[in-house]
């Protein structure tokens, strides 16, 4: 908590009063976009953009912003929805290169991508309100790096 001191003059005497200052406010719109920068090999960047929650029924839309050091980053190749729960952590469902477009960057390059989740467990149906890990897989150089986010869904 920070303190505000203010110096009181009575007479030749110097009296010093300190009070709690209010506490700043608080100016993160809860609603803003959630960005999650990865540092990588190489001096690289894998940055992820989530809306701080989802409805059900409907898709899961991230973008990927990507920039590569000194190695090249391919990716996303793959990828996962897991949720925990006091069961444990169980598989949600499995994305495969087919479900998102890879990118290929070059050293020095840039590239931008949105992925796309459409909602769905590995059976078809709509996830139901819950947080769920999404992680994807890159290459960075010649290494496998898995990269995610906490996704939560909520009842609309």
């Amino acid at each position: 908590m920070t303190r505000v001191c203010v110096l009181l003059g009575l007479l030749a005497v110097g009296l010093v009063a300190c009070r709690a200052a209010p506490a700043p406010a608080r100016t993160l719109d809860p609603r803003a976009d959630v960005v999650i920068p990865y540092a990588v090999a190489g001096g690289g960047q894998v940055r992820f953009t989530v809306h701080p929650r989802y409805d059900t029924g409907q898709p899961i839309t991230l973008e990927l912003d990507i920039t590569a050091g000194s190695v090249a980053i391919r990716g996303p190749l793959s990828g996962r929805v897991l949720a925990s729960g006091l069961e444990g952590e169980r598989s949600v469902r499995i994305l495969m290169a087919s479900d998102f477009t890879a990118l290929d960057v070059k050293p020095g390059g840039n590239a931008h991508a949105t992925v796309i989740w459409d909602g769905r467990d590995s059976d078809g149906r709509s996830v139901q309100a819950e947080t769920y890990s999404l992680s994807l897989d890159f290459v960075i150089g010649e290494q496998s790096q898995r990269l995610g986010s906490v996704i939560e869904v909520r009842a609309p």
